[in-house]
């Protein structure tokens, strides 16, 4: 939600949570309000693994791994930066992404390029068991700014439905020909 925060439901992802945590979002909730609130039996949270970060208060983001998800499943958060992951191939994936996030965060680099940092040092470190040498079958980067209303400002997706495309490198080229094409907007007068 641009200017307001954004919600990850995943693991076994449940839509009327994501609805749920998108509303309180928008209503001006704290990010633990709403954990607590998706916690509730209601939403089947043993199954689900959250992350909520809300810009009123981005220095305290809520995230929760229920105990049915499938491992290695788990989360870190500080700094403003929440990372999680499940199906991931090894327990220190988490760390290792989290610790390339941080590093592009100290040196000041914007958030779209933290993002494929900390994607491409998860690819680096195993991936999603599910998908091989792959290392991950999809991947996407989404950034949006406080007045984007009708869509992202950036919205980069892959696909790799044909089994082979590497997901992560494959978000990288689109991601690099995005940046150049920024450049060449920038630069015109």
């Amino acid at each position: 939600m641009p200017g307001k925060g954004a919600i990850v439901v995943q693991a076994n992802g449940n839509p009327l949570a994501r609805l749920q945590g998108f509303r309180m979002i928008m209503d001006g909730a704290s990010s633990a309000t709403i954990l607590e609130k998706l916690r509730s039996p209601d939403y089947d949270s043993e199954h689900q693994q959250y992350a909520i970060i809300t810009m009123d208060d981005i220095n305290h983001p809520a995230t929760y791994t229920g105990t049915k998800t499938i491992s290695y499943a788990s989360t870190l958060t500080g700094n403003g930066i929440t990372v999680q992951g499940n199906m991931l191939t090894n327990p220190d994936e988490i760390q290792v992404i989290f610790d390339a996030a941080v590093k592009a965060q100290k040196d000041s680099l914007p958030i779209q390029d933290i993002l494929m940092i900390a994607l491409e040092a998860g690819a680096r470190s195993g991936g999603d068991k599910r998908c091989g040498e792959r290392k991950a079958a999809s991947a996407f980067l989404t950034v949006s700014k406080p007045e984007d209303i009708d869509k992202h400002w950036l919205n980069l997706v892959v696909l790799g439905d044909d089994g082979h495309t590497h997901a992560v490198e494959a978000l990288r080229r689109k991601f690099d020909d995005w940046k150049a094409k920024e450049k060449t907007n920038s630069n015109t007068p």
